[in-house]
């Protein structure tokens, strides 16, 4: 068994042990995607829903990617980790062209975030291609 079941199987054993965490622990991927899309408004669009509700979103995302990673749902999981580093690359070219600032926050963000979706996805596909043969 590779370590990425491993940490995941003991992420599961965890949240399902949680008393808080069990409860929402089936709601992963709605809890990881209502996330993005706040974050989304927030960060592209220009819906400002404040510094405490926004650090909260953030958070929530993440917990959220833990729970799916847990639940091994790796589809949801690498769209997840596409998606918001695709929110940073949409600010970090907004930053550039529209004020003309390099955006290194929002440039190492895209870059970490599409970085571990594409090893995830890059997993699946290795994952599918050995069930074809």
């Amino acid at each position: 068994m590779n370590s990425y079941v491993s940490i995941s199987r003991e992420l599961r054993s965890f949240f399902s042990t949680n008393r808080i965490l069990r409860y929402i622990f089936p709601l992963d991927v709605i809890i990881m995607f209502a996330s993005l899309i706040l974050i989304f408004l927030n960060n592209t669009v220009g819906v400002n829903i404040g510094g405490f509700l926004s650090a909260l979103t953030y958070w929530t995302f993440i917990l959220g990617l833990l729970m799916t990673y847990a639940s091994l749902k790796e589809r949801p999981l690498y769209i997840g980790l596409f998606g918001y580093g695709a929110i940073h690359l949409i600010s970090f070219l907004i930053s550039l062209f529209r004020y003309g600032y390099f955006s290194c926050y929002s440039f190492f963000r895209f870059a970490v975030y599409a970085g571990l979706g594409w090893l995830v996805l890059r997993k699946v596909l290795a994952g599918t291609a050995g069930r074809a043969k």
